[in-house]
């Protein structure tokens, strides 16, 4: 089996493919496993002329040998169904354009169209309708998506706002603006809100631009508390995806956005209707107990049972906020039940991965807890947290089938199918009590999960 993307980003690679027979060979390669003789045979030259090119793309690590059946010949392979040139002479600007038509193109050869993905989304998972208003607030990241969503809407006489916020108005906000024009943003923004029928919130680049000044943090908290109260009275319905479009040509980039795109073209109906049924097994939970090979050991009793069916529907436990793509069960715990060890491989905080944390708790609080990287980040989530950012807001269990959590967008890992995840936060906005200002996961994969 062969990788989806080789990115050719060394110079020596990019000699080695210098000629159109060695871009040939690579061609026949990534078809099929072939031999020296057979290409020989295939292009009608010299076995020494076919083997020499061979050996120069074996060099450059561009193409494989590998063992096929029995046969004592050498076959070989072509490294990736995809060869990308990470190679430009242009300016900065031109070649970030440059390597979003590639990934646009890589995405469009694996049947991913993101004007069909932004129809999927308005009709199957927002549920909008002609007249209906729509506010969207995101930043370049995104982008591509807006496009494609803003073409749905004209087409369906939906009046849409678009909020722009990129990496640099948001650290402008934060480092720049006087408290009375940061309050005045927030302001103008809770206006807008109020005369929507769905906020839609894409701004990925929020997750990267810290806010360190407490005077602002005050403003946006309060600020948060009035968009929530105009939520709960006007019924407006929130989706947020926060994933990343990334215009740096990579391997793990571009598999990453593909696998994203993968999981947000998916069936929303059929999403529901798994989520709903592997729910029904939480409802009338007293306890739920938790084990993995890792270490991790605790318990806690469920207060609520929600789902993020990844679409508005009609089925009970309906999340008031989904997060796109969607597909988990959500599990509120009841306030001093939960107690135990978690140990996972990953945790997500302030756009950054935590490896292999391990935290103690005790009635719903972290006591003691420690990690192989960023542990820093942990103390700085709970300084900064609030009175309640101590306490976990959520359990959820992913449900999305379309999602392959080993090369996703870390934020995203917790949709992936059978993957557990403690949270913290606030919850108020589901129906709970926790105020936490600091949103972190920890993620465990394929736990034991035993209900009493």
């Amino acid at each position: 089996m062969i990788e989806n993307i080789f990115i050719v980003n060394k110079l020596s690679q990019m000699k080695a493919i210098n000629s159109e027979l060695k871009l040939q060979i690579i061609t026949e390669l990534i078809a099929n496993p072939v031999t020296g003789r057979q290409l020989s045979k295939i292009f009608g030259l010299s076995k020494q002329k076919i083997h020499y090119n061979l050996k120069t793309l074996l060099r450059a690590n561009l193409i494989k040998i590998i063992n096929f059946g029995n046969n004592k010949e050498v076959y070989y392979r072509a490294k990736a169904k995809n060869y990308i040139l990470n190679f430009s002479l242009n300016n900065k600007r031109e070649k970030k354009e440059t390597n979003r038509n590639l990934i646009n193109q890589i995405l469009e050869s694996h049947n991913i169209d993101l004007g069909r993905i932004a129809a999927n989304l308005l009709e199957n998972s927002l549920k909008m309708q002609a007249k209906e208003k729509l506010l969207i607030v995101s930043g370049e990241y995104n982008m591509p998506l807006v496009k494609k969503i803003l073409i749905e809407t004209s087409k369906r006489q939906i009046e849409t706002t678009l909020m722009y916020r990129d990496k640099e108005l948001l650290e402008a906000k934060h480092n720049l603006f006087s408290l009375a024009t940061y309050n005045w943003d927030f302001e103008k923004f809770n206006r807008a809100l109020k005369n929507t029928d769905v906020y839609l919130y894409l701004n990925g680049e929020s997750r990267f631009i810290p806010l360190d000044d407490p005077e602002k943090k005050n403003i946006q908290q309060k600020a948060f508390v009035k968009s929530r109260e105009i939520v709960r009275k006007s019924n407006i319905r929130i989706a947020m995806m926060e994933g990343l479009i990334h215009d740096e040509l990579t391997e793990e980039n571009i598999l990453s956005e593909l696998n994203f795109w993968k999981s947000l073209d998916i069936d929303y109906s059929k999403l529901a209707k798994e989520t709903h049924k592997e729910s029904l097994k939480y409802l009338g939970t007293k306890t739920i107990g938790i084990h993995n090979s890792r270490g991790a050991d605790f318990s806690c009793k469920i207060q609520k049972v929600l789902c993020d069916y990844g679409s508005f529907t009609d089925l009970p436990r309906q999340s008031p906020l989904i997060f796109i793509p969607g597909g988990e069960i959500l599990l509120i715990p009841k306030e001093k039940s939960f107690n135990g060890i978690i140990t996972a491989k990953t945790g997500y905080l302030y756009g950054k991965s935590i490896q292999n944390p391990t935290l103690k708790i005790i009635d719903n609080e972290i006591v003691n807890y420690q990690a192989e990287t960023n542990e820093e980040l942990i103390t700085k989530a709970i300084s900064e947290g609030g009175p309640d950012a101590h306490k976990i807001s959520l359990l959820s269990i992913g449900t999305n089938y379309n999602m392959d959590e080993t090369n996703i967008d870390p934020l995203y890992k917790s949709k992936s199918k059978s993957v557990f995840t403690v949270r913290w936060g606030e919850n108020v906005s589901i129906g709970g009590s926790i105020k936490g200002f600091v949103e972190w996961q920890i993620q465990l994969e394929n736990p034991k999960i035993k209900i009493k």
